[in-house]
C-alpha cells in the first residue's frame, strides 16, 4: 500500500467521521435515524427545567443518534430564559422568534412532556458554571426517553483508531515482504538445489541424499579423497575460515537450520554432551577445531573427502567452497 494510498483512505475515513451538527434538522430539531424524520427537542426532552437554560443545538445529539453534548445548556451572558422557553432571549427583552431551517422530513407530532424539577439547587455558586453544573444536572440517563442513548466517542476517535490500524498493517505487510526476499536471497546463495537442510534437529539425519548431489560434491573436490583430514590442522587459514562458517549457532531468527559444528558432530557420530562441553569452552577454543581433533585421534586414516561429503550433506555450500582451496 503506497503512501498516496494510505492517505487517500484515511481522508475518507475523516471524511466519514460522525458529526456534531445535524446536516439534515434545523437547531431545536434532531435527525431520528430510526424513522428518516426530524424530531421536535421540546417534544422528546421537554422544556429546560431550569432558569436560565436552553436547547443545547440538536439537543446535543448527532445524526447516529449519539449524544455529544448535553441537551441543556446555560443561557449565553446577556440573555435570560426565566420561563423555560426552547432559547434564551436579551434579558428584559421579548422572546426570540426561530425559526426551522432543516432540509428534512418532520416526524409526526407528539405531546410536549411536562417539565421536570429542576435538580440546581440556586443558591449555590456552581449555577453561574456551565461546566459544574451541566454534568450534574443532565446526564443521558436523566432523559425522558426509555433507552438511554449511547455516549459517543469524541469525533476524532474514529478516525485515528483506523489510522493507527492502516499504519500498523502497513508496517506488517513491510516486513513480510522483506522477511521473504530475505529467504529468496539465501536460496541463491547456494549453487546446489539440494544443499537445503531442512532438519533442525541436531542429532537426526536424511539418509535420502539424491546420488545427483553426492557426485556433484565429489566433482567439485576430487582431489580431497585421498588426503587426510589432519592437514586441516596444518592448513591454518583454512582452518580459520571454517570456523568463522561453522561455529556459530543460529540465534533466534535462525540464520541456519543446520550445518553448525554441532550438526558435524553428530555426523562423525560423537555425542550431544561431548558438543555441549565443547561449545562451553568457546571463545577460547573452537568447537570445530576440537571436533577435527578428537575425530583424527579415533580414526587417523579419516579423509578431507568424507569431511567434504558431510558438508555437503549439511547444505554447507560456503564451507565447501573454502574446502576446496586445499585441492
Amino acid at each position: 500500500m503506497g503512501p498516496q494510498r494510505l492517505l487517500f483512505a484515511v481522508l475518507l475515513l475523516a471524511q466519514a467521521a460522525p458529526r456534531e451538527t445535524s446536516q439534515h434538522c434545523g437547531r431545536l430539531e434532531y435527525w431520528n435515524p430510526d424513522n428518516k424524520c426530524c424530531g421536535s427537542c421540546l417534544q422528546r426532552f421537554g422544556p429546560p427545567p431550569c432558569p436560565d437554560y436552553e436547547f443545547s443545538v440538536n439537543c446535543g445529539l448527532n445524526d447516529f443518534g449519539d449524544h455529544v453534548r448535553y441537551p441543556f445548556k446555560k443561557c449565553p451572558p446577556g440573555q435570560c430564559n426565566p420561563n423555560s422557553a426552547e432559547l434564551c432571549s436579551p434579558c428584559g427583552g421579548g422572546v426570540t422568534a426561530f425559526t426551522h431551517a432543516g432540509t428534512g422530513r418532520r416526524c409526526g407530532e407528539k405531546s410536549v412532556p411536562t417539565k421536570e424539577p429542576c435538580p440546581l439547587k440556586l443558591e449555590t455558586p456552581s449555577l453561574n458554571s456551565q461546566e459544574s453544573s451541566s454534568p450534574d444536572i443532565y446526564s443521558p440517563e436523566q432523559t425522558s426517553e426509555h433507552n438511554a442513548p449511547r455516549q459517543a466517542l469524541p469525533t476524532f476517535a474514529l478516525p485515528l483508531v483506523l489510522v493507527l490500524l492502516l499504519t500498523s498493517a502497513a508496517i506488517f505487510l513491510f516486513a513480510l515482504q522483506r522477511h521473504r526476499r530475505c529467504r529468496q536471497g539465501k536460496v541463491i546463495l547456494h549453487p546446489y538445489p539440494g544443499l537445503a537442510c531442512g532438519d533442525s534437529n541436531t542429532h537426526t539425519f536424511s539418509q535420502s541424499s539424491p546420488s545427483g548431489f553426492k557426485e556433484a560434491s565429489k566433482a567439485e573436490l576430487p582431489n580431497l579423497a585421498s588426503q587426510p583430514l589432519s592437514r586441516l590442522l596444518d592448513e591454518l587459514e583454512v582452518l580459520e575460515e571454517l570456523i568463522v562458517l561453522l561455529d556459530p549457532e543460529p540465534g533466534p531468527g535462525g540464520a541456519l537450520a543446520c550445518g553448525t559444528t554441532r550438526h558435524l558432530a553428530a555426523r562423525y557420530g560423537l555425542p550431544a554432551a561431548w558438543s555441549t562441553f565443547a561449545y562451553s569452552l568457546r571463545p577460547s577454543r573452537s568447537p570445530l577445531r576440537a571436533l577435527i581433533e578428537m575425530v583424527v585421534a579415533r580414526e587417523p586414516s579419516t579423509s578431507l573427502g568424507q569431511f567434504g561429503t558431510h558438508l555437503a550433506q549439511l547444505g554447507r555450500a560456503d564451507a565447501l567452497q573454502v574446502l576446496s582451496k586445499l585441492g
